[in-house]
């Protein structure tokens, strides 16, 4: 993983916070559905 990381760091970055907002906008509607 480091490797990639000194390889290609802003691809790497870029992939892994389109990954954590695909996640985040899919658990979110759910939990505001949970919390009300």
């Amino acid at each position: 993983m480091k490797k990639v990381l000194r390889q290609h760091p802003a691809r790497t970055i870029t992939e892994l916070r389109q990954k954590l907002q695909e996640i985040w906008d899919s658990f979110t509607p759910n939990f505001c559905q949970n919390l009300v």
